[in-house]
């Protein structure tokens, strides 16, 4: 990959230890990386999961869209004295850094769709369907019905539980002060609601070009008011390195 970003600022959306790896790889191009979560996570229905976890066995799959879904289903597991590594259910993830979380635990052999996202994951699952086959789908508060809608039709029988809230985190002030200086050339979201507290904390005034993880955050960004959004082809931190370059014509 050329060099291609000397003199650029780019804001990463994220929590910092998410953010490390793309950093490294923008700082390596030459770019000014700032790094600010704009949500953050509270927990959600806690007896909800406490009861799924505690009746673990009784689901053939446990499907997970979030690395937050994953730490939510730790905690519960924790609360429940429950093991996850060895319920001998299938494990089915949106996409490689969920299913790294998932590695992380133990937890292999998980199946990650090629398309990373949720329709990608129906579309995985749907030929592995039985007539008996139940879902627990740990998900946020503000998931879109995508995945639990999918499922359902292609005929699984889907417990969704809302495992976590995602609340506003406050940005930081030299931060929002670069961005109103316009010194700010790029922001990656990594969800909807991370283009939303962009939008609201700090304005869509700036020239700032948005990088976003996926179409739903693509499009929130957009109904948001930024002119210029780039998708990146996947959620890796390679491909998010690929569409910064391409935001200034590097490829």
């Amino acid at each position: 990959m050329p060099d291609g970003l000397q003199g650029r600022t780019v804001l990463i959306a994220r929590d910092p230890d998410r953010a490390e790896g793309l950093k490294l790889r923008l700082t390596s191009l030459g770019a000014d990386v700032l790094v600010s979560p704009v949500t953050t996570t509270e927990p959600g229905d806690t007896d909800a999961l406490d009861n799924a976890i505690a009746r673990l066995t009784d689901f053939g799959w446990v499907a997970v869209a979030s690395v937050n879904a994953v730490n939510a289903l730790v905690d519960a597991s924790k609360r429940q004295t429950v093991s996850l590594v060895d319920s001998g259910l299938k494990w089915a993830a949106v996409g490689p850094a969920t299913a790294s979380a998932l590695a992380d635990l133990g937890i292999n052999n998980t199946l990650v769709p090629p398309d990373h996202s949720a329709t990608g994951l129906v579309d995985a699952m749907t030929p592995l369907v039985t007539p008996d086959a139940r879902v627990l789908l740990p998900q946020g508060d503000l998931a879109l019905p995508t995945l639990a809608e999918g499922l359902r039709a292609a005929g699984f029988d889907v417990t969704t539980v809302t495992a976590y809230r995602t609340v506003p985190a406050i940005i930081d002030h030299d931060i929002a002060q670069a961005w109103a200086s316009d010194a700010i050339d790029v922001a990656v979201v990594a969800a909807p609601s991370a283009a939303r507290q962009i939008a609201a904390q700090l304005g869509t005034q700036a020239p700032v070009v948005i990088v976003a993880i996926g179409n739903s955050t693509a499009a929130a960004a957009r109904e948001c008011g930024f002119q210029q959004v780039v998708m990146a082809d996947d959620s890796t931190d390679e491909s998010l390195a690929v569409a910064v370059l391409k935001a200034f014509g590097n490829h």
